[in-house]
């Protein structure tokens, strides 16, 4: 006899991910029966998470057995052994081997009903008898879904008959709603081993989605979607089902909330309609609130002329005993998050604004302004202007409290209660600029979609057109944002003199991206003379950076510099990101890497404590630069990898490109031509598509910085020339100073000295005009890179002697050391290279710059001395990218977390491994554990 339901089911490995310690435990159940030991099991768990699946598994897979199944229907819970009746159809013409007293008392049972009276045990006895028999010639399995609402006769006899299957060829498997009002306090099948099914991990669920998706499911579609179903599969896929194509893409945003299916919705509220009516608008009322407090909720739910006693905590028991919810303190917790959502999708739209309107009631508006204006919206009939000023009033207190996108989200309830379409353009508008500031581009671009056809004054056309523009720096052509980010502060100037101005300083920003002193002159000429004396410290900052930026690029560093320092001290004690932002460029423009380090650090805290994650990446992105300054590059590879993930996620590809360009630095400092060479190539292009002038510039240095540790120092010089005549989009004028050490360096080397001489004459002046010992010391190292003999030495020893007194430039200081170890050979004095030699060859080693230290090896090698300090390690012969692939590897992470961490796909880290065992002789991963631990 075989399963009694023929039905198609789709491979396990697709339809229960997640589930592996349970198929475990169902096929330990089958092994037993096979070898006459019996076993059953209970499967308990919420509505969609699995249990069916499970039984329909652990059919599919017992191909010898003789399979029977029965679900307990709702309609037949009260009629006696209608279970038994259709679970053991399928055998009855086993009953004519049993002896006639259980024959018939059986035979009673399931054609008319029975086993309800006091002495149920000879019926009981006559159900295991019966299954006994049926499995003397193949084994027998047992399936039971949703147990719980099988008839109470048909489930005592089979949980008799499970408990005593030891000794049988039989496996029962039974399956019930966690939570469900249950016939003992044992559970519904007492006695057997219950197996509870935890909501799916969040990698199982992706997988889930991945095997069901189409191809083209965006990645961000795909996360929400994991989030959204807290582990449940059937609501994972019930919210994949429910997207249209262009959802699906990631075109359009899903519906908010995602709909739950009518199947799935049904079963959570079952038990919940079982409930007494204060019950349930308690409930109702803890899904609608964000934070329930019982509380409040009981508040909520008094009515002041009903003649019934108030509701109490007590008023939730029914509910507790169910497992609908739990109540903790003062918190009513539900714990299936998905109930609260069945709840408010299944409950009628006058309802629910009525039990909006009743939290809206009780909740405090000055400390809970986002619960406050979500309930008064959801709760209001019509359009309101004056709750629509009320929640505008909210969201203003909601940004101090909460961030820009609890602002953002409670001026667009403002904005849908506003009459007033100029005024709804205005709620709009702001909504989405918060939207933007909280690193969400894309709802950002929606909402400010509704507000332009509903802007009718010349100010409103014009704030709507500057945040337009705004969103254009992050991920436009820079020359373009530049253009577009200029005029709209020129015709905002007559309505609004501080909007006009930051208009006009992103302008300048733009332009500065893109390497084009022009129109960041232009712009800053507009914007100066719009700051007064008595303008707050802000603007006054806003005219010192532009004003210092500005002379800076015409090369005059004597008038620049006060101007830069006026703007830090204006800085201090400011706490907005863009303004420290801007510091921190006045500080790498004053070559004080200390200053720039901190002040980017604290704008990056700032802008993640105030929920402004839009500024997290170009905090970083400078905070890079001061870190591989003064040689700190794991700490500079880690900031640019964050800076580089908070970019993509906030869709700010001019930023993408910085953070690859500074990774591209590190790796060229590290030694790691290839990933050098990927890093630069795609800067290159984003580059060039954007204008991205500084990217661009940045990636031409490290390439050339690259080529210097090689030796190739034609290259180098030829590289680096090139930078002196890139146009805007190519180049950057800030960067041909940056890269005049390097540059002097490689036109020494290859007899290009009037180049160096120009080069450093203009390095020079900027170090003396800005005092910094770091720019000095690479000043006099210049100097000495261009004299002979004994005046080189001098050149060279006050360029080691300020280093020394700086003390954050540890790389630089080792490269003054080579060049003036080198230059010491040169003069055939080995004596005096050697100690300069040996200290930086201790230096690059502890950095990992593996080709600056093979060119140390070398001159040590030209002097006839040994190599001193350490034995090579052990990972010496790998990469950067692969002693980083080999470390992660080392200390437990899969392949999959290596790719995630490195922004590479898992066959190329598998690629790798394989690379990384040949070059180390060995085998396995553990192998590479006891080698690095």
């Amino acid at each position: 006899m075989n399963n009694v339901t023929e039905r198609y089911t789709e491979p396990p490995s697709v339809r229960l991910r997640g589930r592996d310690a349970e198929r475990r435990t169902l096929a330990d159940a089958l092994g037993d029966a096979r070898s006459g030991r019996g076993a059953s099991v209970l499967l308990t768990g919420g509505p969609g998470q699995g249990r069916s699946l499970l039984l329909d598994h652990i059919r599919d897979t017992a191909g010898d057995f003789t399979v029977l199944h029965v679900g307990g229907v709702r309609t037949e819970t009260d009629l006696p052994c209608s279970g038994l009746q259709r679970l053991l159809h399928p055998v009855r013409p086993v009953l004519d081997r049993l002896p006639a007293p259980q024959r018939d008392l059986l035979h009673e049972a399931l054609t008319r009903g029975g086993g309800t009276g006091t002495d149920r045990y000879p019926l009981y006895t006559a159900v295991l008898e019966l299954l006994s028999e049926a499995s003397t010639e193949r084994p027998l399995l047992l399936c039971v879904d949703d147990a719980e609402l099988l008839d109470a006769t048909s489930l005592d006899a089979l949980a008799f008959a499970a408990r005593r299957l030891t000794g049988t060829r039989i496996a029962a498997v039974f399956a019930a709603r966690d939570g469900h009002p249950r016939p003992t306090a044992a559970g519904p099948v007492p006695g057997v081993t219950e197996l509870v099914l935890a909501p799916l991990e969040d990698r199982a669920v992706h997988d889930l989605l991945t095997d069901r998706a189409p191809a083209h499911l965006s990645s961000p579609v795909r996360t929400g979607l994991v989030r959204a179903a807290h582990g449940n599969p059937a609501a994972a896929l019930g919210f994949l089902a429910s997207l249209t194509p262009e959802q699906v893409r990631g075109e359009r945003p899903p519906p908010e909330p995602l709909p739950l299916t009518a199947r799935l919705r049904s079963a959570q509220l079952a038990p919940y309609e079982e409930l007494p009516d204060d019950a349930r608008r308690l409930l109702l009322f803890g899904a609608l609130a964000a934070e329930p407090r019982v509380h409040l909720l009981l508040d909520a739910s008094r009515e002041p002329d009903d003649p019934e006693p108030a509701p109490s905590v007590s008023t939730l028991e029914p509910a507790e005993e169910r497992g609908l919810v739990r109540v903790d303190g003062d918190t009513l917790v539900f714990p299936d998050p998905l109930l609260r959502e069945a709840l408010v999708q299944g409950t009628p739209a006058g309802r629910l604004r009525a039990a909006h309107r009743a939290l809206a009631g009780v909740t405090d508006r000055e400390h809970a302004p986002v619960e406050f204006a979500r309930h008064a919206a959801c709760g209001a009939e019509a359009p309101d202007a004056d709750l629509a000023d009320r929640i505008a009033a909210a969201a203003r207190r909601a940004k101090r409290l909460a961030g820009p996108l609890a602002a953002s989200h409670t001026n667009e309830r403002a904005a849908a209660l506003t009459p007033d379409p100029d005024e709804r353009a205005c709620r709009l508008a702001t909504a989405s600029y918060e939207s933007h500031l909280a690193g969400e581009p894309e709802r950002a671009a929606r909402l400010l979609g509704r507000a332009r056809p509903l802007a009718v004054s010349d100010r409103r056309r014009a704030v709507v057109a500057l945040i337009e523009a705004a969103f254009e720096t992050c991920d436009a052509n820079a020359v373009d944002a530049a253009e577009r980010l200029y005029a709209v502060g020129r015709d905002l100037i007559p309505h609004d003199r501080t909007l006009a101005l930051r208009a006009l300083v992103r302008s300048a920003d733009s332009a500065s991206y893109a390497g084009d002193p022009v129109r960041h002159a232009r712009a800053t000429e507009l914007a100066v003379p719009l700051v007064r004396p008595d303008d707050p410290p802000s603007m006054r900052l806003i005219a010192a950076f532009l004003e210092g930026c500005t002379v800076s690029f015409r090369g005059d560093y004597v008038n620049s510099t006060p101007l830069l320092r006026e703007a830090i001290r204006l800085s201090h004690g400011m706490s907005a990101p863009s303004e420290l932002v801007w510091a921190g460029i006045c500080g790498l423009r004053l070559g004080d890497a200390p200053f720039v380090r901190t002040v980017t650090t604290r704008a990056a805290e700032s802008a993640r404590s105030r929920g402004e994650h839009a500024f997290v990446p170009p905090a970083l992105a400078f905070l890079v630069f001061s870190e591989f300054w003064s040689g700190r590059f794991p700490s500079a590879a880690g900031t640019a990898l964050t800076g580089l993930r908070a970019s993509r996620e906030s869709g700010q590809s001019i930023w993408v490109a910085q953070n690859l360009a500074s990774l591209a630095m590190i790796a060229a400092i590290q030694g790691d031509v290839d990933t050098c060479h990927i890093r630069a190539r795609a800067v290159t292009a984003q580059a060039g598509e954007k204008s991205l002038g500084l990217p661009s510039a940045l990636a031409s240095w490290a390439l050339a910085v690259l080529e210097l540790s090689r030796g190739n120092a034609a290259d180098a010089f030829f590289r680096l020339r090139s930078l002196v005549h890139a146009g805007p989009g190519h180049g950057h004028p800030t960067m041909r100073l940056l890269t005049a050490p390097h540059f002097v360096e490689a036109a020494v080397r290859t007899g290009k000295t009037g180049w160096a001489r120009a080069s450093q004459a203009g390095y020079r002046g900027w170090a003396e005009a800005v005092e910094s010992p770091s720019l000095l010391a690479l000043a006099a190292r210049g100097d000495g890179l261009l004299a002979t003999g004994e005046e080189a030495a001098d050149h060279f020893e006050t360029a080691l002697d300020l280093h020394r007194a700086c003390g954050d430039d540890d790389v630089e200081h080792a490269r003054t050391q080579l060049l003036f170890g080198a230059s010491l050979r040169r003069s055939r004095l080995p004596g005096r290279a050697r100690e300069h030699l040996y200290n930086a060859l201790e230096t690059f080693e502890r950095f990992g710059a593996r080709l600056w230290v093979r060119q140390t090896r070398a001159e040590l090698r030209a002097i006839g001395t040994a190599e001193r300090g350490p034995q090579t390690p052990a990972t010496g012969d790998l990469t950067a990218q692969q002693q980083q692939i080999a470390q992660l590897v080392a200390g437990g992470a899969t392949n999959r977390e290596v790719a995630a961490h490195m922004f590479i796909s898992p066959r190329t880290v598998e690629h790798h491994l394989r690379g990384i065992f040949r070059r180390l002789n060995i085998r396995s991963r553990v192998d590479l554990a006891r080698l690095l631990n």
